[in-house]
């Protein structure tokens, strides 16, 4: 059996967000949670420690790197949790889209940096 190789170039920039949304009402109300599109954050999951994973169910503090334009980043711990189905960050959540001013139909990019193990996270517009 022999497999080929795809050698096609793009010319598309490069998207490094592997989960993207649009933040709801139910993402940014007073002590809410931001909860991730489960196919897309599973593509996430496959990226993460096996230890990580498995204590979904009780909720896993994970730290949080926000990149903004220019030069600007911040960090922060939330707890990821899976429950009734859904992955979500909860723990601060909301204290964040408030600092940082999150509005309904804002689209955020998520994906995970193995080599600092943690999330990076940017508001794209």
């Amino acid at each position: 059996m022999t497999q080929e190789l795809n050698l096609k170039l793009g010319l598309a920039p490069y998207d490094p967000w592997v989960l993207k949304k649009n933040l709801t009402e139910t993402d940014l109300h007073h002590g809410g949670s931001l909860i991730l599109p489960k196919q897309d954050f599973e593509a996430i999951l496959r990226e993460i420690g096996r230890g990580l994973v498995e204590n979904l169910g009780n909720g896993v503090d994970v730290k949080l790197h926000i990149i903004e334009e220019g030069h600007e980043s911040d960090d922060y711990t939330l707890t990821l949790v899976k429950g009734n189905g859904c992955y979500m960050l909860r723990g601060g959540w909301y204290t964040i889209a408030k600092a940082k001013g999150y509005k309904p139909n804002d689209e955020i990019g998520l994906t995970w940096d193995k080599w600092s193990r943690r999330f990076l996270f940017h508001h794209i517009k």
